[in-house]
C-alpha cells in the first residue's frame, strides 16, 4: 500500500431504470454480477479500504459482493449521484483517509491496473490533485479526490456528479488514459449482448 491512506469508494445504489425492472448490476457478465467486476479490481489493488454505496435493492447488491466488503446505505439514492457521493465521501472521511477514489458499479472495464495508474499519478502530484481517468483524452471515471476537497464533496446535490467541482479547480487536476475502460458502462440490455451497445454513462465529474 502507498504512503497515503486511499479508500476506493463504489458506487452502486442506482435504479438502472433504462434496464427495466432488472438491477444491471446483479446482472451476471463474463461470469460474475456487473457490480462483482470493479470491486474486485479495487480489492486487488493498493486501495486501502473498498466501501460499496447501496441503496436501491441494497440486499440484493450486497449478495454479490465478497466477504468482508464494507458496505454503506445511501437511503436518499433516488435523489440522484451527489447523494451517494455524500454517503460515500463521508465513510472515507471517517476512515481518516487522505482521498477517495470514487469507482462506478457499471464499469467492469476498470481494472486493477487502472487504478494503479491512478494512485500512481496521485502520488507523483503530492497527494494535492484530482486525478481523473480519460478515454482518448476525454475525462470519464473512475476520479480520485484529495481530502481537502472532501467537505466540496459533501456539499454536493442532485445528480451532476462533481463536475462543477472539478471544474473550479482544473488548476490542480490530472488526467489519467485509460482509454475505453474510463468511458464504457452498462445501462440497456443490448449492452449485455454485444460490446457494440455499450453505451456511455454518468460521469461523476
Amino acid at each position: 500500500m502507498t504512503g497515503k491512506l486511499i479508500i476506493g469508494v463504489v458506487l452502486a445504489a442506482g435504479r438502472s431504470t433504462r434496464m427495466g425492472d432488472v438491477n444491471k448490476l446483479t446482472k451476471i457478465w463474463r461470469g460474475q454480477a456487473l457490480v462483482s467486476h470493479v470491486v474486485k479490481a479495487a480489492r486487488s489493488s493498493s486501495l486501502g479500504n473498498i466501501v460499496v454505496v447501496t441503496g436501491h435493492q441494497k440486499e440484493k447488491v450486497a449478495q454479490y459482493l465478497e466477504n468482508g466488503i464494507l458496505t454503506a446505505d445511501n437511503p436518499e439514492f433516488s435523489s440522484g449521484m451527489a447523494s451517494s457521493l455524500r454517503v460515500g465521501t463521508q465513510m472515507a472521511l471517517e476512515m481518516k483517509a487522505d482521498a477517495a477514489l470514487i469507482l462506478l458499479g457499471d464499469m467492469p472495464l476498470v481494472s486493477t491496473a487502472h487504478i494503479e495508474a491512478l494512485i500512481a499519478a496521485f502520488n507523483e502530484q503530492s497527494g494535492q490533485s484530482i486525478v481523473q481517468a480519460s478515454c482518448q483524452g476525454k475525462p470519464g471515471n473512475p476520479v480520485l479526490f484529495p481530502s481537502a476537497l472532501f467537505p466540496e464533496l459533501l456539499s454536493l446535490a442532485g445528480d451532476s456528479g462533481a463536475r462543477d467541482l472539478i471544474k473550479r479547480h482544473l488548476d490542480h487536476h490530472v488526467l489519467v488514459e485509460i482509454g475505453e475502460a474510463a468511458a464504457r458502462d452498462f445501462d440497456t440490455p443490448t449492452a449485455f449482448v454485444t460490446q457494440d451497445g455499450w453505451s456511455t454513462g454518468p460521469n461523476i465529474g
